[in-house]
């Protein structure tokens, strides 16, 4: 198996795409992948830090416009927030 493609990987993960789509898109066997322990290690760990920098990004997204007085906004951002508490 190449090396994987971490940065698409980490980008693909940041729309929310599942495990399974990410390598749908990139053609890589989820199976074979399974089966490298290191491989599926890195896999996963790109998928949770691009998750994180989407959350982020849609998170600084909404911040500016709930600055500017969207009230819709603001009130993502308070359920963001209590979502992640709960998790």
């Amino acid at each position: 198996m190449q090396t994987l493609p971490i940065v698409k990987i980490e980008a693909l993960a940041a729309r929310r795409l599942n495990e399974q789509q990410i390598a749908d898109v990139l053609d890589i066997s989820l199976d074979e992948l399974k089966q490298d322990r290191g491989k599926i290690s890195l896999f996963r760990e790109a998928i949770r830090k691009g998750r994180a920098k989407g959350e982020a990004e849609l998170r600084g997204a909404l911040y500016k416009r709930a600055r500017n007085g969207d009230i819709q906004a603001y009130s993502e951002l308070l359920r963001r927030e209590k979502q992640q508490d709960s998790d």
